[in-house]
């Protein structure tokens, strides 16, 4: 983070929801000033209105990061004044066996959840560059997992986690940290009903809340030294049983 700005800035995509939402209380609380990014305006509205009654900075920018054109406009808004921490929780998934999948829905998830990622991460460069920000990118286990009916997002998580890796190479000399959290099973109000069944799957034998999944955001975002990694947090399930 800069030590020269004030208040740090932080935008945080899929902010009006969820493990989002989290996300953005916390840094609230940190006094970050908040960018909250997504889809409906209600739903980041609601949010916003939550920190300012807690005392705190926010406005909402409605925008889907899987179109280009709102991505730059969100970009160029912030180049000048730049960008302490980008947390991406942006993304959209429905379960569907893969022989029957339709290229409709393969394409919108693999739209929202990769195309999504780059085209944020994209369009804020300037502004992360400006304060040598940091991202954190909420990509799911299933990234490292087989998933049935669920390759379409498996498959475009783990493109996030090597866009991750990537950038966090390419962008290095600028001291930009790109990193990511992969949650498993969370009660974020995303939960698919069939996932929920498998808590007796976790080792540690519960399903996640979204504070467990915001204080590994949180770690990230502030870990200087820590940059191009994947932390899990699913119990233990990627061990299996």
């Amino acid at each position: 983070m800069s030590e020269t700005q004030s208040p740090p800035i932080a935008v945080v995509a899929g902010g009006g929801s969820g493990i989002g939402r989290g996300a953005a209380l916390r840094l609230a609380q940190q006094g970050y000033q908040l960018v909250l990014v997504g889809r409906t305006a209600e739903k980041l509205a609601a949010v916003a209105d939550e920190i300012h009654a807690a005392g705190g900075q926010a406005e909402c920018f409605v925008g889907d990061v899987h179109d280009w054109q709102k991505m730059a406009e969100l970009g160029e808004s912030l180049a000048a004044k730049g960008v302490d921490v980008l947390v991406n929780s942006a993304g959209g998934q429905s379960a569907q066996p893969s022989a029957e999948m339709s290229q409709e829905n393969w394409e919108q998830v693999i739209g929202i959840n990769l195309n999504g990622a780059f085209y944020l991460l994209r369009h804020l460069y300037p502004a992360l560059k400006k304060r040598q920000g940091a991202v954190v990118t909420i990509v799911a286990n299933m990234w490292q997992l087989p998933t049935p009916t669920m390759a379409h997002s498996a498959a475009s998580r783990a493109g996030v986690v090597n866009l991750t890796r990537t950038l966090a190479k390419e962008w290095a000399p600028d001291r930009i940290r790109l990193n990511a959290v992969a949650p498993g099973l969370t009660d974020s109000g995303a939960l698919l009903p069939q996932f929920k069944a498998m808590v007796e799957r976790v080792p540690l034998g519960r399903i996640g809340e979204v504070d467990d999944v915001v204080d590994a955001v949180m770690f990230l975002a502030h870990a200087s030294y820590i940059t191009g990694e994947v932390l899990s947090v699913d119990g233990g399930i990627r061990f299996g049983v």
